[in-house]
């Protein structure tokens, strides 16, 4: 339960405006320790609520201060875990007076340095826009004493240690650092050797899936991959579906196509500019369109908890993404489904993604089936105890 643990404010931001009624497992065990003031890494699977553990705790230290200096950064690897982030911290302080912000690429810089100037408690920022304003000097961060690194695993693989190192050392007189992550990379251990070394560990999970999820692989022809997906996308009466592609060519296309298909399909890949890319997971968050296609650009920290399905349109290159695109169902504990498609070309990464031992490969949970392409049409062969039935869909190939 959560009364009592923090000041009048939050509680009701938690119990009236955001109704939780419990914690997870990585809240209740991080949120003691980031209250004692001690140095933390938190190491959990995707979807286990790490935002809330940190969030919570440290705007509760930092209620009734003055906006000058700023007392919170927050570290985060992308635009879209930046802005959710920063709406969680907003729900979180809707009943105090602190004010936040987030910086990041692909927004007006001149903007950001006004509010700068202004004052805030709490920043949200991805790398490269807030080394932008270190050097520039546009931002002061002496006065920081609450610094988290979210997703650190994410930010090490995107190439932003050299940033992350720029903001560390900028923050010298920091009271708390906290790190968190869903692996422990040697990058990360080395970044935890400079700068945190006395910490404590809490770590839930290895990396596997979720086993509130359900995980089919469907071996396939090629030409029979795209019209089998929009079968699944029928079969299983899919109102939320985040579909996963490797490249962001596969990712455009295959959004296109399902757009001239009359689906309700935007597609979001590292390409686009901020303004589309908000565009496009704010169309699934919103339900005006019922299919996000995206790249691992949000397998990571993304929460849209109506989700029911993942379907990876192509499998990913490692076990450690493939936990993360199918963690975006799920959310919250509750029941999702992660769907993969592979064609015998692609049946090397089943490997990759189980650790070196090969996955089973599992039919399509509802029956046995068989595919082909007749007249054009994706056909397929029920088979059910000893009956065949055949169910002509009307999807052209």
């Amino acid at each position: 339960m959560i009364k009592n643990l923090f000041s009048a404010p939050i509680e009701k931001a938690l119990t009236e405006d955001m109704k939780i009624q419990n914690f997870t497992e990585i809240q209740t065990r991080c949120m003691p320790i980031i209250m004692e003031g001690k140095n933390l890494i938190g190491v959990s699977e995707t979807g286990s609520g790490k935002t809330l553990s940190f969030v919570l705790p440290l705007i509760d230290k930092i209620i009734g201060s003055p906006k000058r200096p700023t007392k919170i950064l927050i570290i985060t690897p992308t635009k879209e875990l930046s802005e959710q982030i920063l709406a969680v911290v907003k729900k979180v302080c809707r009943h105090t007076n602190l004010i936040s912000m987030s910086l990041y690429g692909g927004t007006s810089y001149d903007s950001q340095v006004r509010d700068l100037k202004n004052g805030v408690h709490i920043i949200v920022a991805c790398p490269g826009r807030l080394k932008d304003h270190i050097d520039k000097g546009s931002i002061d961060l002496k006065g920081i004493e609450y610094l988290v690194l979210d997703e650190a695993d994410q930010l090490m693989d995107m190439g932003f240690l050299p940033a992350l190192t720029v903001a560390l050392n900028a923050t010298t007189n920091r009271k708390q650092t906290l790190l968190f992550s869903a692996t422990v990379s040697p990058e990360i251990q080395e970044l935890i050797k400079d700068f945190m070394p006395e910490s404590t560990l809490v770590q839930l999970h290895d990396t596997k899936p979720k086993e509130v999820i359900q995980e089919i692989f469907c071996p396939i022809s090629p030409e029979l991959k795209y019209p089998f997906l929009r079968f699944l996308l029928k079969h299983k009466k899919i109102k939320a579906c985040l579909i996963f592609t490797r490249t962001k060519d596969e990712a455009n296309a295959l959004g296109a196509q399902l757009a001239l298909d009359n689906y309700q399909a935007v597609t979001l890949q590292g390409d686009m500019t901020t303004h589309q890319r908000k565009k496009a997971l704010d169309a699934l968050k919103l339900k005006s369109a019922m299919v996000l296609v995206a790249t691992d650009v949000v397998s990571r920290g993304i929460d849209i908890p109506h989700v029911t399905h993942v379907i990876n349109f192509t499998p990913p290159e490692s076990l450690e993404a493939y936990v993360h695109r199918i963690g975006r169902t799920a959310r919250h504990d509750k029941g999702g489904e992660a769907i993969t498609l592979y064609t015998p070309d692609e049946e090397y990464l089943l490997a990759k993604i189980s650790n070196g031992k090969k996955h089973p490969t599992q039919k399509f949970k509802e029956f046995n089936y068989q595919l082909k392409i007749e007249k054009k049409k994706l056909v397929i062969i029920k088979e059910k105890e000893k009956e065949n039935k055949q169910d002509d869909s009307d999807y052209d190939g």
